[in-house]
């Protein structure tokens, strides 16, 4: 005599392993699900790692910005923001005030000549070395939800859009 073990019975106990069933295959995909949230988390989806990190760069590439994509409210983040040019010339950085709505600046270095406002953009002198490239280094805190569609350039040149979206 032979018992099938997927059949419903009702000694010693009730079961119905229909429902059984349905409720093993609910948990094999919560498991499932759990792992993929726990993978992108490790990847960086929600803060830093491989899929925050981005370098992006203006077509003609005289101007990058490196940071993070995805940040929590209250969170520092490191953005670095370099131009290149003539030897020795001033430039000025213009941060789109997107930027400045879902950020608070921390700290810049080096420490930049006298910044101005335009607009609501906030405008940074920049010093390139004898090679033509000047870098700032930026500590931002997150201070926003969600989506913000900020933007960087250098005066005068090419527009770099960098999205950036904040977790509460």
């Amino acid at each position: 005599m032979s018992i099938d073990e997927y059949a419903s019975r009702t000694h010693p106990i009730e079961e119905d392993m229909r429902l059984q069933r349905h409720v093993w295959r609910f948990e094999r995909i919560g498991w499932v699900v759990l792992l993929v949230v726990i993978a992108l988390t490790l990847g960086g989806l929600f803060s830093k790692g491989p899929l925050s990190s981005v370098e992006v760069s203006t077509p003609d590439g005289n101007l990058s910005v490196k940071y993070e994509r995805f940040n929590r409210n209250g969170a520092g983040d490191d953005m670095i923001i370099r131009s290149t040019g003539r030897p020795n010339e001033q430039r000025d950085l213009v941060l789109g005030k997107e930027l400045l709505e879902g950020n608070s600046l921390e700290s810049l270095n080096p420490l930049p000549g006298p910044s101005r406002s335009n607009g609501g953009d906030l405008v940074i002198p920049m010093q390139a070395d004898g090679d033509g490239v000047a870098t700032l280094y930026l500590s931002v805190r997150s201070n926003g939800i969600g989506l913000f569609r900020a933007h960087v350039h250098i005066d005068g040149g090419q527009d770099l859009p960098i999205p950036k979206f904040i977790y509460p």
